[in-house]
């Protein structure tokens, strides 16, 4: 049986000085002779692979802040006329997998049982328009003299559940409760109420905790555009985004920097670069277009970054995407892609 080198410990292993300083780690530089003996073409090896591991360990603690790119490349910057959306989303992506601690994703699925929802009103309720006005006149005598009004059952008996990162497509007719499914899983329940035996989860979070202590993890975008009239897109947006900044940001990004940064790309997204500063207006304001008002709110709910999102009706107004997006009836697939891609970003 060979005996080891003279110099070499055998439980420490080699001497200090025997260690090569280039590698970091111990390769044994003694003369030693019979099987002990390293091959020349061996060591080169393993040196160069010590020196790999170093440079990757260098380069790990490398501050982020010398790796965004966001200035430095015109196709990551919104503003420059070659911003390209995936390269983008692939460099935010990289960015936040190499510090997953601090840019933690957040989730959120809802399940419901027993989902009773009901109304006030009277079976004659209608629209009240110019020519059926005056029909309307029985029904506030019958209020005046006291008359309740009678219980109306919105939805009966629904259950479900979505689970964190799947969608939902509720489909019915007008009339048939898809909106008030929608405003309850948000908690938007003005104008109607939801029975006390109905259970709604979120994730082991109950409904009214939800809807007091999280109140922005849930939102509904309603299918009617209300902003401030008297704001421009570029008010409203950056409102929004600075409403819904992070605590926790890349290195060296101020809360100003990155709200201002994520505003400018949603609405090269959505299009509405040219209307930044236009008033968003109303019916008796004059502002941007039907279509891009509707933008406008879509991208405002983009921009929340909620993780649970209820969108009622986000499409009618096909040509203003059309114009937008460059996608038209054939390009439902795309618009909830750029939708979902977006809101993982945020």
């Amino acid at each position: 049986m060979s005996q080891p080198p003279a110099d070499v410990d055998k439980k420490n292993g080699p001497p200090p000085e025997d260690l090569d300083s280039s590698a970091g780690f111990s390769v044994s530089s003694g003369s030693t002779s019979g099987d002990n003996q390293i091959n020349p073409h061996v060591r080169e090896e393993i040196t160069t692979l010590a020196r790999t591991v170093t440079g990757i360990s260098q380069h790990q603690l490398q501050p982020i802040e010398d790796e965004l790119p966001f200035d430095s490349d015109p196709e990551m910057d919104p503003r420059s006329g070659k911003f390209d959306f995936e390269k983008w989303i692939h460099a935010v992506v990289s960015l936040l997998n190499r510090y997953p601690d601090k840019n933690p994703t957040i989730g959120a699925g809802v399940s419901f049982t027993n989902l009773n929802v009901h109304g006030y009103g009277v079976p004659t309720d209608h629209q009240k328009t110019v020519g059926n006005i005056l029909l309307d006149i029985p029904g506030l005598i019958r209020n005046l003299l006291g008359h309740t009004k009678q219980r109306i059952d919105i939805l009966r008996g629904f259950e479900g559940l979505v689970k964190q990162g799947e969608m939902l497509v509720v489909l019915g007719p007008p009339g048939s409760g898809c909106t008030t499914l929608l405003k309850t899983i948000a908690g938007e329940t003005h104008g109607f109420y939801v029975d006390d035996d109905a259970k709604v989860n979120y994730q082991s979070i109950p409904w009214d905790l939800m809807h007091t202590d999280f109140r922005g993890e849930a939102v509904y975008n309603a299918e009617n555009d209300i902003h401030f009239p008297n704001l421009t897109v570029g008010q409203t947006l950056s409102f929004a985004a600075q409403a819904r900044c992070p605590h926790t940001r890349f290195p060296g990004v101020t809360r100003a920097e990155y709200a201002q940064h994520m505003k400018d790309v949603i609405m090269t997204v959505f299009g509405l670069s040219h209307t930044e500063n236009t008033k968003v207006g109303n019916d008796f304001i004059r502002g941007v277009s039907g279509g891009e008002r509707k933008r406008v709110s879509i991208a405002e709910t983009v921009l929340s970054g909620s993780p649970l999102q209820c969108w009622d009706n986000s499409k009618y107004e096909r040509s203003g995407f059309c114009n937008g997006f460059g996608i038209c009836e054939d390009g439902e697939v795309e618009y909830i892609q750029r939708v979902l891609i977006s809101e993982w970003a945020i």
